[in-house]
């Protein structure tokens, strides 16, 4: 049938095949008897490997009955493990370069939150007493009122301060690294290969030497647990970066407009606990570097995409869930005049939801 919303041509797959190349997993509800393994199967695997699936649901399916009964059991949301073999071997190597490491820091980028393994981070900064930073894109990973905390690491776009402590090290470990243009001030980061290690949420590099298959979170906790910090050359006393503060009196201006140099600061004292952070392309996806997060903020942004009038859905999104999740934090987001009039419908959807949002939108008079 020529139906609308296809292409006219009889051809009703070409949307699930455009698809395929974006999803990690893709099903055609076609056969009632499958259904409802397809759907859960989807479901895993959008939550395990953080990325979209893709239903297709033809029309004269809509209707179709299909056993209920799957809906009673939980849907088994563990990550596979590792070859028990393969990441011990990776911990071992891990664990002897930290152990002999003079100046290392860890820098946390945005597959670290996107795969849940914020909390094997925190618990290795903790028990190493280590420096921590984070990339544009993984902003709120960590605790920034941690003494441990040390800023944002982009490249040339960082504080000179932030960027001689992480180009220096002899050790960088890297968790979620996302190496994306804007995520890394150009592709302007000075860090070498030789000092780096990467956790992925498919496997984990060290130097020049890949580990396909074992994945960071495993290898993470099992470093934490078997690092010996009496071992450790690097004694993290004394030696970690200098605290991190809102600098708003140091960038007041007694004129009439607000500048950037004032905003962001001053956002940082607004800012309460457990707060969703929803930052737009462009200014304010830069212009939050320079605001320390109170604890527990969840910081949301898309530097790798870039795409404008993405963070109004985004905001919608988040308050959303966290309603869901039964929690009362609030969703503060900031976004331009420009980008913010390309999604502004998403407003409708919000008030029709009774959603709490604070919106920050710039207009220059």
């Amino acid at each position: 049938m020529l139906l609308h919303h296809t292409l006219g041509n009889g051809d009703f797959t070409v949307f699930y095949t455009m698809a395929e190349q974006i999803a990690c997993n893709s099903a055609r509800l076609t056969t009632p008897a499958n259904i409802p393994d397809q759907i859960d199967h989807a479901i895993r695997q959008c939550y395990i490997r953080s990325r979209p699936v893709y239903l297709m649901l033809p029309t004269d399916m809509v209707e179709k009955k299909v056993e209920g009964a799957r809906l009673e059991q939980a849907i088994d949301l563990t990550e596979p493990p590792n070859d028990p073999a393969r990441e011990d071997y990776v911990v071992d190597v891990v664990l002897r370069y930290l152990h002999a490491a003079r100046a290392p820091v860890v820098l946390v980028d945005a597959c670290a939150v996107r795969h849940r393994v914020v909390d094997e981070v925190q618990a290795l900064v903790e028990k190493a007493k280590l420096p921590v930073f984070v990339t544009p894109m993984g902003k709120g990973a960590v605790d920034e009122d941690s003494d441990a905390y040390g800023g944002v690491y982009a490249g040339t776009g960082s504080h000179p301060a932030v960027s001689q402590q992480v180009e220096s090290s002899d050790l960088v470990l890297s968790v979620g690294a996302l190496k994306s243009d804007f995520n890394t001030t150009g592709f302007s980061y000075r860090t070498s290969q030789l000092s780096m290690i990467e956790f992925h949420s498919t496997h984990c590099t060290v130097r020049y030497s890949e580990y396909p298959g074992v994945r960071m979170r495993g290898v993470l906790r099992k470093v934490t647990e078997r690092l010996d910090v009496d071992k450790m050359v690097w004694k993290g006393e004394g030696k970690l970066p200098p605290r991190v503060v809102n600098k708003v009196e140091d960038n007041r201006d007694p004129g009439q407009e607000i500048k950037q140099a004032y905003f962001w600061p001053r956002i940082g004292e607004y800012l309460k606990e457990r707060d969703i952070v929803v930052t737009e392309t462009g200014t304010a996806n830069f212009g939050i570097w320079e605001t320390k997060f109170p604890r527990g903020v969840t910081g949301v942004n898309q530097i790798l995409w870039g795409s404008i009038g993405w963070a109004v859905g985004a905001a919608q999104g988040a308050a959303l869930a966290a309603r869901d999740a039964g929690s009362k934090r609030r969703t503060v987001l900031f976004v331009g005049d420009g980008a913010f009039q390309l999604t502004v419908q998403e407003l409708s959807t919000m008030i029709r939801l009774g959603l709490d949002i604070t919106m920050y939108v710039p207009f220059r008079s």
